[in-house]
């Protein structure tokens, strides 16, 4: 009963991001953008989806703590460190992405 309740949240999340894709992909090939822009759907899409693996090793950071506790009772370093750590660097990352797509689409306008 303990993995079924430690293993609940990796599930659930992970059914949402591929819920969550399957429902981008759909609109995005719906809502298809002109041909000038230079935006990649599909690479945004992929990072929408991916965007739930961030509380996903967050919580398998919690999991293993709770799993090297009982087995050599000692703890990893503080969760708080490791979810702010990884926040931070997802944050860089989906900064990065973003910007990058939105330089390359104000460079494709103004040509």
């Amino acid at each position: 009963m303990t993995m079924v309740l430690a293993l609940l949240p990796q599930i659930l999340l992970a059914v949402v991001a591929l819920i969550l894709a399957f429902v981008m992909t759909r609109l995005a090939s719906r809502f298809w953008p002109p041909e000038g822009t230079k935006i990649n759907l599909k690479t945004i899409v992929a990072l929408m989806g991916n965007m739930i693996a961030l509380p996903q090793i967050v919580f398998g950071f919690a999991i293993a703590d709770i799993f090297v506790y009982n087995a050599y009772h000692i703890h990893l370093p503080p969760l708080w460190i490791f979810a702010l750590m990884f926040m931070v660097v997802g944050g860089i990352v989906i900064g990065v992405v973003f910007v990058r797509a939105i330089r390359r689409e104000w460079g494709s306008r103004n040509q």
